[in-house]
């Protein structure tokens, strides 16, 4: 069923001919033992990819979903309970059930501290990698895991990837600055980040839009007009997880404007929840003031035209080096674009999300 706003775990629901090239890569890339960073904003479709090529070739897996914990500073090491398993058709045997059982912290009457955790995650790794010629391991929104207490997870990355050769590991993350810390934290630091294909996820052209809605509408036996879907599009700027929103409220009845209307909405909700958990990370209203700003000018405002505005409302100037910082994360999170010179707010639904923001630290 194509409108469902579940993770499709099927190839043949997958649309978007980038979608399909990162499963094949995503693919060949465990198939050589390589780990992988998925990238790309929320609901771009990051998790459906993933899925399909767990699911569509049939591989053993452990899913960590940190997802819920974005935006946190600081986060338990009972956050890495596994959201999702699969061994395969091999049977799992006590020991291994026992690990599995203290990650899940199901053992009763046990004190499980965080380095007990993470020793039994390596024992659960060490037998997993002995029992499959290939095991994934998958850390959604991967960006979480610097901020999870006692959790060494450099070194456990590193480990993994030294000593157990049918393990891969996969991390995907919707805001690649912070997960580029992860893979790379430095580059007198790389380690295992030599070794990580980075697959970016992009967003729908018009002509997948067009596919994924006309062959849910014709599943579900929907008229629809083509100019309907231009404009689904250009609102929702391809976005797969907000164009499957409206494909959702058509199929329920809804009017191609209502239910545009509520998938627009829906956007803007996603989008602040988005921003309240960026600007968390990084503590700074700066962030805000600097988004407050491009949200007035859709084309967008040049290096020096930000620096002076900003520097207007915070009533002094502002560094070289800390709006760079600024800049540079805002793109990295996905939330502003270059385009000719000009930094600007790219999506529509995000621009107006911004617009609406109340945040208790911008100045603008």
């Amino acid at each position: 069923m194509y409108f469902s706003d579940r993770p499709i775990n099927s190839l043949r629901l997958l649309v978007g001919d980038g979608h399909r090239r990162a499963v094949s890569r995503i693919r060949d890339d465990i198939e050589k033992g390589v780990f992988v960073a998925v990238l790309g904003p929320r609901r771009v479709g990051k998790t459906s990819v993933v899925r399909v090529v767990l699911n569509e070739f049939n591989y053993p897996y452990i899913y960590f979903d940190l997802s819920p914990y974005m935006g946190l500073r600081s986060v338990s090491y009972q956050a890495l309970v596994p959201s999702d398993i699969r061994f395969g058709d091999r049977r799992v045997e006590v020991d291994l059930e026992l690990n599995l059982a203290i990650l899940k912290l199901g053992l009763k009457n046990v004190r499980v501290t965080a380095s007990v955790f993470q020793s039994n995650l390596l024992t659960l790794m060490r037998e997993l990698g002995r029992r499959h010629d290939r095991f994934v391991v998958v850390f959604d929104e991967a960006q979480v895991l610097p901020f999870i207490r006692g959790f060494n997870y450099r070194g456990f990355l590193q480990f993994i990837h030294d000593n157990y050769l049918n393990i891969i590991v996969i991390l995907t993350g919707s805001m690649p600055g912070l997960l580029e810390r992860v893979i790379a934290p430095s580059a007198s630091e790389a380690g295992f980040a030599r070794f990580v294909d980075e697959v970016v996820i992009e967003r729908w052209g018009l002509d997948d839009t067009v596919e994924y809605l006309s062959r849910g509408f014709n599943e579900v036996g929907i008229h629809y007009a083509r100019d309907e879907l231009v404009e689904v599009h250009n609102v929702l700027s391809g976005i797969p997880g907000f164009v499957v929103m409206y494909g959702i409220g058509r199929s329920v009845g809804k009017s191609h404007v209502d239910a545009l209307e509520r998938a627009r909405e829906y956007a803007i909700s996603q989008w602040l929840h988005d921003l309240e958990a960026f600007v968390k990370l990084y503590n700074s209203g700066v962030y805000i003031t600097v988004l407050k700003l491009l949200a007035n000018f859709p084309m967008g405002l040049s290096w020096s035209e930000i620096m002076s505005e900003v520097g207007r409302v915070l009533g002094k100037p502002l560094s070289k080096s800390v709006m760079h910082r600024v800049i540079t994360n805002l793109i990295r999170g996905g939330f502003i674009v270059k385009v000719n010179n000009n930094y600007r707010i790219e999506y529509p639904t995000l621009r107006e999300a911004v617009v609406r923001a109340r945040m208790p630290n911008a100045y603008y």
